[in-house]
C-alpha cells in the first residue's frame, strides 16, 4: 500500500474537481518522482482551467519534496484530457502493460 494523498478544486462549497498522487520511489535513481493516480474535474467545469490548476498545484508540492517528476497514465482515446497533459508535460517513449487477476 502507498500514501495516497490528495487535492480539491472548489467553486464555493462546491468539490469541482481532484486529483489523487502519491510519491514514487525510483530505486535506481535513488530519489523519489510523483505519481498522479486520478485526475477529475466536474463536466460542467471541464476545460475552464481547473484541471491545469490541479497539476500546477501538485507540480508545486513536487518541487518542495525534491521529486524529479511527475508521471501519469491516460486513455489514448481520451482526447480532451491530453489536449492539456500534451501542454503541460511530454508523453513519455514508454508502453504500459496490465495483467489482469
Amino acid at each position: 500500500m502507498h500514501p495516497l494523498e490528495g487535492l480539491v478544486a472548489e467553486a464555493g462549497e462546491n468539490v469541482i474537481g481532484f486529483a489523487h498522487y502519491w510519491p514514487q520511489p525510483r530505486p535506481l535513481q535513488g530519489q523519489d518522482a510523483g505519481f498522479l493516480d486520478d485526475l477529475f474535474v466536474d463536466p460542467s467545469y471541464r476545460s475552464r482551467g481547473v484541471g491545469r490548476l490541479l497539476i500546477e498545484a501538485l507540480s508545486d508540492i513536487a518541487h518542495i519534496r525534491n521529486w524529479t517528476m511527475l508521471s501519469w497514465v491516460t486513455a489514448q482515446d481520451n482526447v480532451t484530457a491530453r489536449r492539456l497533459y500534451d501542454d503541460v508535460a511530454t508523453a513519455a517513449n514508454w508502453v504500459t502493460y496490465e495483467r489482469v487477476f
